[in-house]
């Protein structure tokens, strides 16, 4: 079986396993060094283990097909159930702890013969009970606590089939029907047709809101056309007022080239009228200078 591990009050963990005919135990961590403790050397199957009164408590069946339960808390080993008649096994063993008691659940079965559940305190030699006999299969028992009391629920780990007890006293079980299989199909149809109104108020849900959805898509579509729209015509404006203002840009410019070679013409007009004039003022001022300085020149 697989390594069981139990933490007690005190901290302190141990994993129970068993390999081959021996029963095993050994501290956690496992430190290198360490070397596993051996319990039992008789081991044959079935093989369980509860954490009871903070001591590990395990049974299981011997080579001699009975059924001892040990501990790790030091109390000596006893053989619970014995003498089983030729061609008899056990089934399953499998302990419980309920309130403070320990309980052992066994099956015992014949070949060809039908297996029970069975049950007994493995520290109290008077207590022993049926929990059901007859139904085949390897049924496992779990404690249920509920708001009317504590149920045994058993488990059939090959088909999968349960049985529900109301758990009274320390071994009186007693059963309770488990819904019938037309209640059951009655109910799972009704679970189905609640389930399909509500699937069909679901597709009418994702369809509204996939119709919306559609809207806000067309509403945006449209938003981003309009958007381009708006950006297409800002930028023809743009161009038509940058186009108007390097006209007007132009026009001024134009205008003040004009201006500019107008008054350059002027005033290069009115500096050869000066040269002009400068000029006739040399000649006159040579012909003076002619006229009369010559003539103090020759008296002299």
């Amino acid at each position: 079986m697989a390594y069981q591990i139990f933490e007690t009050a005190d901290g302190q963990r141990t994993a129970l396993y068993a390999q081959g005919n021996s029963i095993f135990s050994c501290r956690l961590p496992f430190l290198k060094g360490m070397t596993p403790k051996e319990l039992r050397t008789d081991y044959l199957a079935h093989l369980d283990a509860v954490l009871f009164r903070d001591a590990v408590c395990f049974v299981y069946e011997n080579l001699e097909h009975q059924a001892v339960i040990d501990s790790l808390g030091g109390s000596p080993a006893r053989i619970l159930l014995a003498d089983i008649p030729d061609g008899y096994r056990f089934e399953s063993l499998q302990l419980t702890v309920r309130e403070n008691g320990l309980y052992l659940f066994y099956q015992i079965c014949g070949k060809g013969e039908k297996a029970g559940l069975y049950v007994c305190m493995p520290y109290r030699e008077n207590v022993w009970g049926t929990v059901f006999e007859g139904p085949e299969g390897s049924w496992r028992a779990e404690t249920v606590r509920t708001k009317e009391g504590e149920r045994l629920l058993c488990l059939d780990r090959r088909t999968g089939r349960l049985r529900l007890y109301d758990w009274t006293g320390e071994a009186d079980f007693t059963e309770r029907p488990m819904m019938e299989e037309a209640e059951h199909r009655r109910r799972t149809e009704a679970l189905e047709a609640v389930w399909r109104e509500e699937k069909a108020g679901w597709q009418r849900e994702k369809r509204a809101w996939q119709e919306e959805k559609a809207g806000w898509q067309r509403e945006k579509c449209a938003w981003q056309q309009e958007k381009e729209e708006r950006m297409i015509q800002c930028r023809k404006e743009y161009e038509n007022r940058v186009e108007r203002l390097r006209a007007e840009y132009e026009g001024k410019l134009s205008r003040c080239r004009e201006g500019y070679e107008l008054q350059l013409g002027q005033a290069k007009k009115q500096y050869d009228e000066l040269a002009r004039t400068a000029v006739k003022l040399q000649q006159i001022g040579r012909k003076w200078r002619d006229k009369y300085f010559g003539r103090i020149e020759e008296k002299a």
